[in-house]
């Protein structure tokens, strides 16, 4: 009887321990890249829109701030997973990353095509990592699934 106890307080904790580690909230960092992220790509619409209504002449430098922000942000959640050894969350990760250099470039070069394409493939990267990898909680934050 007191060896099925004990087993039975061995693998509750066990179970316990697992769930914990499962499910964390992310580091105050990564908090912050991602609310930055959002900001960013906000503007970054916002900047993309304005370049749409200015026509033949339009005036890019405003991405270059964006590209910044993007590529900081990004950078600190390629950190983050690969420290976590999540792998298809670090290749995402890396994808967007790349889509931030083609907006850097097709600024650089002012090509209207490539910048609404890496625009708009930036801005369709979060959803896919987030209903993967984050759950909602009652009170409306977030955790690492």
């Amino acid at each position: 009887m007191r060896a099925t106890a004990v087993t039975a307080v061995v693998c509750a904790t066990v179970l316990t321990g697992l769930v914990v580690r499962a499910n964390e909230k992310p580091s105050d960092t990564y908090q912050q890249a991602m609310k930055d992220l959002g900001a960013a790509n906000a503007k970054l619409r916002a900047d993309v829109t304005a370049i749409e209504k200015d026509g033949a002449y339009p005036d890019y430098n405003p991405i270059d701030a964006d590209v910044a922000k993007l590529r900081a942000s990004f950078t600190v959640a390629l950190q983050f997973w690969q420290e976590k050894k999540v792998d298809d969350a670090v290749a995402k990760t890396q994808a967007v990353m790349k889509y931030v250099d083609d907006l850097e470039t097709a600024r650089k070069e002012k090509n209207y095509d490539s910048l609404m394409t890496a625009a708009a493939e930036i801005g369709k990267s979060c959803g896919g990592c987030h209903t993967a990898h984050r759950e909602k909680l009652p009170d409306g934050s977030y955790e690492i699934k």
